[in-house]
């Protein structure tokens, strides 16, 4: 569909050349990727967290029951 500019002529989309340095991915792709190397950085950085906190604190509280903690007072 042209589309026509201010002086009255029409424009003409140009298809972009195959090297022009786009991804090949679909987005859809690319996405679910992100999102399972989000989940996995987020886990470790919660379980590095978790591990400084007892290691400072000298808490003699198991992992689970620490996060089961957190799990209830963030989401409440």
């Amino acid at each position: 569909m042209p589309v026509t500019d201010l002086s009255g002529g029409t424009l003409k989309c140009q298809p972009l050349p195959r090297d022009c340095g786009l991804r090949t991915t679909t987005p859809v792709q690319m996405t679910h990727v992100h999102r399972y190397i989000r989940l996995l950085e987020l886990a470790i950085s919660v379980y590095v967290l978790v591990a400084i906190i007892k290691k400072r604190l000298k808490i003699d509280v198991s992992f689970y029951t620490i996060l089961q903690i957190l799990s209830l007072i963030i989401f409440k």
